[in-house]
């Protein structure tokens, strides 16, 4: 009984973290080509630019936001600039530089293999195919790291929040570069951390090749080494920190060698234009509060998961904190010098999703372990945001009753600690944790459907013709 105990109880846990991941991947392909859906998405454009690079990676075309002035832009169309909602503006480019290649390969790869070619319109079920399978990895990578830094309560809840909270899941819906930067970059700390406990050369070679194709899918992918070689040369791995030296600036030579080659005018003129967004001092506050897709989104979990995430950072004395608050750190650095004035490119953010979920995950455990008030009183004033969400107006005459009676609750805990309000606390935290990922999920599951009935969606028009 005790073998089939140990044999067991790790299987039951494996299964529950895939059951959550497979929760994960289900809400976010539910309705994933209905919402969000703009006339220039740029994954459609990813996709267009993957395709002419299988075709001739030297010669890669597509929509480019850099037209003007530009001498190799082929062709120009504006759909009824006149009518907000309906501008669809496609300025096509060749060659097109505004990225490196190899994000828009695979983005591009399911509508390659279906047939599709050239410009033309692709569904958006299939463009963003490939950024809900990379949410796979993300998903399973949040939890490994969550592990390794914090423990399986704390993954397990960081991959819970992640698959669940509907600006999480709506942001992995979208084809978008970043998307697939994150499970890369996370793969870079998974095995960081393994270097850091073994010495095993197999980890820094997977250390190297990951974190030298991080840039190669967006620009600020090159900072990933230099944040790793940074960490190892603080853990005194001096040897290592210069490989990943190295690795940083073969990846930029490689990838300046690429665009030298293809076009240098071109290439030369699109990285020249990329610092024009400028870095101000409101970037971040822009970026903490502009919550949008293609529109205002106000959920409050991810307000609350960077609260939670420089809570943790206050942690730094131990090794597991300083850990996460530097690649945190640098992620944030990041946004501020990139995000420009309005902050209005909400993909910037998406690599620090999985800090946030771990923030959250964090004290979402010590909530269950402590049921502290002041802690509940956190998730209790952003996590409710999903009842807006869907248009659900709770009347103050029934939200403040509830509200006193749920911090009465905690507040005799808090001021007599004897067992009758330990356990009232006990049951109120995690029958309230629970209600709150329900909420999350129902929004997730409904609210596309009631975004649609407030707001003209972009969705074709039926048109049903009488015969008789």
């Amino acid at each position: 009984m005790r073998l089939k105990s140990i044999l067991t109880k790790p299987i039951i846990s494996l299964i529950i973290v895939w059951l959550l991941i497979l929760l994960g991947v289900c809400l976010r392909s539910f309705k994933a080509d209905i919402y969000p859906v703009d006339n220039n998405d740029d994954g459609l454009y990813y996709a267009w630019a993957g395709l002419t690079s299988w075709n001739n990676p030297l010669n890669p075309s597509a929509h480019s936001i850099f037209d003007a002035k530009n001498p190799n832009l082929i062709w120009r169309s504006q759909y009824r600039d006149y009518i907000p909602l309906e501008i669809f503006g496609m300025k096509i480019v060749e060659p097109w530089m505004d990225h490196p290649p190899l994000g828009t390969l695979i983005i591009s790869l399911p509508a390659k293999i279906l047939g599709y070619k050239g410009f033309v319109p692709i569904p958006q079920l299939i463009v963003r195919f490939p950024a809900i399978i990379a949410s796979i990895f993300t998903l399973w990578l949040t939890y490994v790291l969550g592990k390794m830094l914090f423990g399986e309560k704390t993954a397990k809840l960081s991959l819970l929040f992640l698959a669940t909270i509907p600006y999480f899941v709506i942001a992995h819906r979208q084809a978008f570069l970043e998307n697939f930067l994150t499970p890369l970059f996370l793969g870079c700390l998974v095995y960081l951390i393994k270097f850091l406990k073994t010495n095993g050369k197999k980890d820094l070679i997977m250390l190297i090749i990951l974190s030298f194709l991080a840039g190669w899918f967006k620009i600020v992918g090159f900072a990933v080494p230099f944040m790793i070689m940074a960490w190892l040369w603080h853990k005194k791995k001096v040897r290592a920190g210069f490989y990943l030296l190295g690795t940083g600036i073969a990846s930029v030579a490689s990838y300046l060698a690429y665009g030298l080659i293809v076009d240098k005018q071109a290439f030369l003129m699109t990285i020249t234009n990329q610092g024009v967004r400028g870095a101000f001092v409101n970037s971040f506050f822009d970026a903490l509060t502009h919550l949008e897709f293609y529109g205002e989104f106000k959920d409050g979990w991810y307000v609350l998961g960077f609260i939670l995430s420089f809570m943790l950072m206050m942690k730094y004395k131990k090794e597991k904190f300083r850990f996460f608050s530097w690649f945190f750190t640098s992620w944030l650095i990041i946004l501020f010098l990139a995000s420009g004035r309005m902050s209005n490119s909400s993909w910037y953010r998406y690599p620090l999703i999985p800090f946030m979920s771990i923030g959250i995950g964090y004290y979402a455990n010590q909530l269950l372990k402590k049921n502290n008030i002041f802690l509940v009183i956190i998730f209790w004033l952003l996590g409710l945001t999903g009842f807006d969400l869907l248009n659900i107006n709770i009347a103050s005459s029934i939200l403040r009753p509830i509200t006193i009676g749920f911090f009465t609750i905690y507040g005799l805990n808090f001021i007599w600690q004897n067992k009758i309000f330990k356990n009232l606390a006990f049951w109120t935290t995690r029958i309230f944790i629970l209600g709150l990922v329900l909420l999350n999920i129902y929004v997730n599951l409904r609210y596309s459907t009631v975004h649609c009935m407030k707001e003209r969606c972009l969705a074709p028009v039926k048109i049903i013709v009488d015969d008789k």
